[in-house]
Order: C-alpha cells, then structure tokens, then sequence
C-alpha cells in the first residue's frame, strides 16, 4: 500500500520525519494484518470472507493516511472531505507498494509563489509526474500543440485546457528542486486516461501516453516493484518535502 506523504498544502507527519513514519507505516500495517489473519486461521471461513476483511483493513488504512498526511502532534490541516471518497486517490495507494510515497497534488513554494503540481509518485528506481484524465467512459481526447485540446463523449464535443501544460510545469519543478539538492533521479512524465482513448501524435517525445488500450500493462507494470527504499529516493522525498507549502492550526491553545 503506497504512502500518502503530502495532499495540496495540507502537514505532513512525514515532513517532521520521514525516515520515521515511512518504516513506522509499514510495521504498523504488517502487525496488524497479522493479527487480522490469525484471527482467521483459527476459525472455519470462507476465502470470499477474508477477501472482504482484507478490503475493510485497506479501507481503515486509507482513512490513517489521511489523519496522518494532514496533521501532526501538535497541528492539523482542515481536511476537504472530497478526499475521503476520492476513487483515484484509494485506488492508487491501496494497490501500490509500501515503498511507493505519493504527493497528490502537492503545492510547491516557488520564489515565494504558491504552485500546486499534478501527482507525484516516488519509486525506489525513478519518479512518476502524472497527469490523471478522469472523465466518462470511452472519452476520446484529441491532444495538439496549442492550448486547448478535444474532449469528446456521449454528450458531444468539448474544448478542455491542454494537460501538458500542468504536466509539464510538474516535471520542471522537481528537476530543479532534485538539482538544487544535487540530487540525480529519474523522472517519467506520464498522461493518464484510465477509461478513454488519447490521441495526439505531435507530443514531446519524452511524455508516455497510458490510455485505456495500455493501462492494465501500465498498472501491473506500476505494482511489480518490490524493492526496499533507496538512500536517493529518500533525499529525493526530502528535498520535495522541503519545497512545499504548508498550512496547519495549531491542535490546542498553549
């Protein structure tokens, strides 16, 4: 299950300490599942039945990574509860690795101006800017080099503001912060349309297209990484981390 490590401008436990919470996660999560199963194993049940306790466990992980990448000790962050029945955002952390730190949608601090990101997943061996395209099933985006692209669907024809612009602002922003840290990572520029076509032949070379036709290879390929984490991918996490924009409330009146 992947780590939730910054949501928009909300704190962090794992600003305070990364290194901490990131292993803390995953043994807390492991001894618990434990418990869970052997529970399990000393009763008569059916399969189907541990499949539906497996997904309880995954869904009150998720709302403990929500408390924790919006709020510390001492301060918390007012959470919008649009994130609690965000699909996208469970679908992805519930089916990626533990080794896998997800920023959803962070907003950077950038010569003191406020740049919110696209998703932002980091990996032992590289990292993934994401723009994710979630609209109505068998969409057709028809992507060009201007501003604007084509949206099209049951309900017609629409102008949407091209996703490469944010995309592309996204990788920027984390090359220069990973430079500045003189830090070298890999990092993969992908646009993401889960449930429709995409179209556009005259992208930049260096950003991969993942639409309906190949997301289940994308999305195995995603999970198959078993790796531990890497001293360059925790400096990498650190130095976004650091770059972020931060508004908390302090817990209690001191």
């Amino acid at each position: 299950m992947a780590q939730l490590i910054k949501m928009e401008d909300y704190i962090s436990r794992y600003e305070i300490d990364l290194n901490r919470y990131a292993n803390q996660f995953i043994r807390l999560k492991k001894q618990q599942w434990e418990v869970i199963k052997k529970r399990f194993e000393s009763i008569q049940f059916a399969h189907s039945t541990l499949d539906s306790e497996k997904q309880l466990f995954l869904d009150r992980i998720f709302n403990s990574q929500l408390v924790w990448a919006s709020s510390t000790i001492r301060e918390i962050s007012p959470m919008d509860e649009a994130f609690e029945k965000d699909s996208l955002l469970k679908y992805f952390l519930q089916r990626f690795p533990d080794t896998y730190f997800v920023m959803y949608y962070p907003v950077f601090l950038i010569k003191k101006a406020s740049v919110q990101g696209e998703i932002i997943i980091i990996r032992p061996t590289d990292i993934v800017c994401l723009t994710a395209l979630e609209y109505k099933e068998n969409n057709v985006l028809i992507g060009t080099k201007q501003k604007f692209w084509l949206k099209r669907d049951d309900q017609g024809e629409k102008k949407i503001l091209s996703p490469i612009i944010g995309l592309e602002r996204t990788a920027n922003i984390v090359k220069q912060i990973l430079s500045n840290a003189e830090v070298n990572f890999p990092i993969r520029k992908i646009l993401l349309n889960r449930t429709g076509y995409i179209h556009a032949s005259e992208l930049p070379a260096d950003i991969e297209i993942i639409d309906v036709r190949s997301y289940d290879d994308w999305f195995q390929n995603m999970r198959r990484q078993p790796s531990p984490f890497k001293n360059m991918q925790l400096k990498a996490v650190k130095a976004l981390l650091a770059s972020c924009a931060t508004n908390a409330v302090k817990r209690f009146n001191e």
